[in-house]
């Protein structure tokens, strides 16, 4: 009796490790017969805190459910970090204190953390906006973190004012933003409209067609035509586009 019990262990503990396995690689390798596996079954698995950390489930708007709703969490801790660079404006604090434009709601309130970031290159590249994104914060109790890096310019396209940086937060190219104007109102509004937008990425969003939305995909990149019509509040589209992707 004893060895079949010890039988049975094992092979429950082959079954745990090979179907770790598969999902596993599944979920972090691009093999095409396995495309079927990750598109099925990595949506239920982001759901979990637990089983992105497990898995390594770490792709733009992968928590937004920690954001969005009270279900596991009802507090947010939005943590920024910033650099030689500067940090962001007060109003950018109170946007995000406020529940950012409306799109977050926690029951127990949201707070901003301000932290430092040293030894930051003034171009960056993929590879380090990466390494900020494998960095996954450790949530406590009932609180979910989201983070906010401050840096200077994106390398490849010097241009942009914000990115996503993995499943829980995003970047602010501080350098862009002054550079696309000298008139700070400006840069304060641009600042607001990177927060929304990459905060929208967070939730889930991908890039909208809807003309003067923050969700538009010309958003990220500011140009002289339109920085009198910068948008600083999520448009009706933007929002059902939230709670579209959180339904």
């Amino acid at each position: 009796m004893l060895k079949k019990i010890q039988i049975l262990i094992l092979l429950i503990i082959i079954f745990v490790a090979f179907a770790f396995t598969f999902l596993y690689a599944s979920f972090n390798f691009n093999f095409s017969p396995l495309k079927q596996v990750n598109d099925n079954f990595r949506p239920y698995f982001s759901e979990s805190f637990f089983l992105r950390r497990t898995f390594k489930l770490n792709q733009s708007g992968e928590a937004k459910g920690d954001y969005y709703s009270n279900k596991q969490f009802t507090k947010l801790k939005v943590e920024v970090y910033s650099t030689s660079f500067g940090t962001i404006y007060a109003p950018s604090i109170d946007l995000i204190n406020e529940g950012t434009g409306g799109a977050i709601n926690k029951s127990e309130g949201i707070f901003v953390e301000e932290k430092k970031l040293e030894d930051v290159p003034e171009k960056v590249d993929d590879a380090f906006i990466d390494k900020l994104a494998d960095d996954i914060p450790r949530y406590s109790k009932n609180t979910a973190i989201m983070r906010i890096y401050i840096l200077s310019t994106y390398e490849p396209k010097p241009t942009l004012t914000g990115l996503t940086a993995g499943a829980y937060g995003f970047v602010i190219f501080k350098k862009s933003i002054e550079e696309a104007s000298k008139d700070l109102s400006v840069q304060k509004d641009l600042e607001i409209e990177t927060i929304l937008h990459e905060t929208g990425h967070l939730l889930g969003v991908k890039h909208l067609d809807s003309e003067g939305c923050v969700m538009n995909k010309i958003v990220d990149v500011p140009s002289t035509g339109r920085l009198n019509l910068i948008p600083t509040t999520y448009c009706f589209d933007d929002l059902q586009a939230i709670k579209d992707a959180n339904s």
